[in-house]
C-alpha cells in the first residue's frame, strides 16, 4: 500500500530551538551565556510587560531573516529517504503568512522557508528530495487543513496537538504528533511520539538490508558497494557490513537516535578516528559520513573479538595509552577535540553524575530496583566522605588541563579486534575527548565486560603509575577516586532500566525473541556483585587501599 503523508514544517521538520536563545541574547532581549530552549525564552518573554508583543517580533526574526540557522530535526533525512524507497508519497504543508509578525524587514517567510529546504537538499531534483510541487505553505490553518484533505494524506505528522483537533481535519488520516518533549499522552485519536526515528518504525518498521543498500549507494558514491548485511550492534548503535567488489568490506555505522541523546557521537568518533589513524595508531579508518543522516562508514576489520584478557592484552592497552599521553602532550591543541563525554575532572562532578544517574533510576517503578538503591546509598555517602576525607582539598578543584589526556572513554576488551594478523584493532571512539586519565585507568579497571583478575587489575595500576609518574597527583587521585568510579559503573551497569535504553539496545543488536525481566535481574546482579567488590577496597575512617 503506497502512503500519502503530510508533514508540517515549522519546529516539526525545521527544528530553531538554539536560534531563538542566540538572537534572543544578540538583540539584547536575555542576558546570560547559558543556551535557553524556545520554550524557556518564550516563558521569559511573556514574563514581561509588553512580553506578548516582543515574542512575536522574536518568531519574525527567526523565521524569516534567520531562518538559515535552523537545523534539520534529527532522524527526518532518514524518515524522508525510507519513505521515498517505499514509493510513499511525502508532502510538506504548513501554516505559513507572507511576512513575520511586526518584522519590518518585510521578509517573505515563504521564500525563506523555501531556500533553507533547497539549502538543506530536502527540496530538489535527486531521488530522495522533495518536489517543489510537493511543499505548500498555507496563509491560514484552515486552508492548511483544507490542502490536506485535499491531498487525501493517509497520515500527518504535526508538532501543534490542537491543528490535529481541529474539527475539519479528516478523519481517515492517521494522526501523529510530534512531541520531542513527551509532554503528552497518545489516545485513540493522535499517536504521540518524540522522535522522527520513532515515527519512521511507527509507520515503516526496520529498514531492510537491501534499502540500507540503496542509500549508501547513493549518498556515498565513492563507496562502491553492491550489499550490505545487518551485524550485531555496538551498544546503541547499528553495525552493517558493506560488501564491495575484489572482496572489499566496509562498516556501516547508524549512530543512535539524536533526539534522544543529544551528544555528537558520529561528528566524535570520526574525527578520534582520523586523528587516530593519521598517528599510526592501530584504529579503523574514518571513510565517509552524513551527518543529517547520522551514519558513517569505516574500514571493516576482519577478525574476532577478545573474550580471554591476558597480560600482553593489558600491556597492548597501556602501549596504546602510553602513545596518546605523548600525542596529547605535544601535538595537540584543546581546541581541537573537546571535553569527553561525561568527563570527571574533579571529585565533586564524580559525585554530581552518580547523583544525576540516581535521580533518574529512582522515577523507575521497580521494586527489586528501588531495594538495590536502598542499600546503594548509604555505602556511596560513606564512599564520599572518605574520599573527602583523603583528597586534600583537590575534591572540589578541576583539574587543569595540562594534567588532561585525550581519552578514549569506552576504553577496552570490549571494543578491540584481533585481526586476521594477530593485531589488536581499538574500535570505537564516539565519547573521546579530553579528560582526567585517573577515569580512563579506572573504567579500564572496573568495566564489567573486561572482568579483570585481581593480579591484572594490580598490574593495570601499576603500569597506569609508571605512565602518569610525571603527573606529582596522579596516584593520590587514582587512590581516593577509584572507589568512586567504581560506585558510578554500579549505575551505568542499570541503564537498561531506564525508558528507550532497553529498546535501543534491542533494536541495536537486532534481537528478536528475549525475556527482559531476565535482562534487568541479570543487570541487577551484576551492580550488586560489583557493589560488594567496590567496597572491598574501602576501609571506612582510616584510608582508601589499593593493592
Amino acid at each position: 500500500m503506497s502512503f500519502r503523508i503530510g508533514i508540517d514544517f515549522d519546529n516539526t521538520i525545521a527544528c530553531a530551538d538554539n536560534v531563538f536563545s542566540y538572537i534572543a541574547k544578540q538583540l539584547g532581549l536575555i542576558d546570560g551565556n547559558d543556551n535557553f530552549s524556545k520554550a524557556q525564552v518564550k516563558e521569559y518573554l511573556l514574563s514581561k510587560s509588553g512580553g506578548d508583543l516582543i515574542w512575536q517580533k522574536l518568531q519574525g526574526q527567526v523565521y524569516g531573516k534567520y531562518m538559515h540557522l535552523s537545523a534539520i530535526f534529527p532522524g527526518f533525512v532518514e524518515f524522508l529517504y525510507l519513505s521515498k524507497l517505499r514509493d510513499h508519497r511525502v508532502f510538506v504543508v504548513s501554516h505559513k503568512s507572507e511576512f513575520g509578525h511586526f518584522d519590518e524587514e518585510r521578509v517573505p517567510l515563504k521564500e525563506a522557508a523555501m531556500y533553507w529546504m533547497s539549502t538543506n537538499k530536502l527540496v530538489g531534483s535527486g531521488l530522495f528530495t522533495l518536489s517543489k510541487s510537493e511543499v505548500f505553505f498555507e496563509p491560514t490553518r484552515e486552508s492548511k487543513i483544507n490542502r490536506i484533505c485535499v491531498l487525501g494524506c493517509t497520515h500527518f505528522i504535526d508538532d501543534l496537538k490542537e491543528v490535529l483537533e481541529e474539527p475539519e481535519f479528516p478523519v481517515e488520516s492517521v494522526k501523529i504528533l510530534f512531541d520531542p518533549q513527551s509532554s503528552t499522552v497518545s489516545n485513540q485519536y493522535i499517536m504521540n511520539i518524540s522522535s522522527w526515528r520513532g515515527i519512521t518504525q511507527h509507520i515503516h518498521g526496520e529498514w531492510t538490508d537491501d534499502e540500507v543498500c540503496s542509500v549508501v549507494q547513493v549518498v556515498f558514491p565513492t563507496i562502491d558497494i553492491q550489499k550490505a548485511e545487518l551485524r550485531k550492534g555496538r551498544c546503541n548503535s547499528r553495525i552493517y557490513q558493506l560488501f564491495g567488489r575484489n572482496e572489499i568490506s566496509y562498516a556501516l555505522k547508524v549512530y543512535p537516535d539524536r533526539q534522544l541523546d543529544s551528544r555528537p557521537r558520529l561528528e566524535t568518533e570520526f574525527s578520534a578516528c582520523n586523528f587516530l589513524e593519521s598517528n599510526g595508531f592501530p584504529v579503523m579508518k574514518a571513510l565517509v559520513n552524513d551527518e543529517h543522516l547520522n551514519w558513517a562508514v569505516y574500514s571493516w576489520v576482519s577478525g574476532t573479538p577478545i573474550h580471554s584478557i591476558d597480560m600482553d592484552f593489558v600491556d597492548e592497552s597501556a602501549n596504546f595509552i602510553k602513545r596518546l599521553l605523548a600525542e596529547s602532550q605535544s601535538k595537540i591543541s584543546f581546541k581541537d577535540f573537546s571535553e569527553a563525554s561525561e568527563a570527571c575532572l574533579s571529585g565533586a562532578e564524580i559525585v554530581r553524575q552518580i547523583h544525576n544517574r540516581i535521580r533518574h533510576l529512582e522515577q523507575v517503578k521497580n521494586i527489586e530496583l528501588l531495594q538495590f538503591l536502598n542499600e546503594f546509598l548509604p555505602n556511596l555517602e560513606l564512599s564520599i566522605q572518605a574520599t573527602r576525607k583523603y583528597a586534600n582539598g583537590f575534591f572540589d578543584t578541576q583539574l587543569t588541563r595540562s594534567k588532561q589526556i585525550l581519552s578514549p572513554s569506552d576504553f577496552g576488551a570490549h571494543n578491540t579486534i584481533r585481526n586476521e594478523s594477530g593485531q589488536i584493532i581499538f574500535i570505537d571512539f564516539e565519547y573521546f575527548g579530553w579528560d582526567d586519565p585517573v577515569k580512563l585507568v579506572s573504567d579500564f579497571y572496573w568495566h564489567p565486560g573486561m572482568d579483570l583478575s585481581d593480579d591484572l587489575k594490580n598490574y593495570w595500576i601499576q603500569y597506569s603509575k609508571s605512565i602518569f609518574c610525571e603527573d606529582k597527583t596522579f596516584d593520590q587521585r587514582l587512590r581516593v577516586y577509584l572507589p568512586l568510579f567504581g560506585l558510578r559503573w554500579c549505575l551505568i551497569l542499570l541503564n537498561e532500566f531506564l525508558p528507550n535504553r532497553l529498546n535501543e539496545r534491542i533494536r541495536a543488536d537486532n534481537m528478536k525473541s528475549i525475556d527482559l525481566n531476565e535482562i534487568l535481574l541479570n543487570q541487577l546482579n551484576k551492580s550488586n556483585s560489583l557493589l560488594k567488590q567496590v567496597m572491598k577496597i574501602l576501609e571506612y575512617g582510616s584510608t582508601l587501599k589499593i593493592s
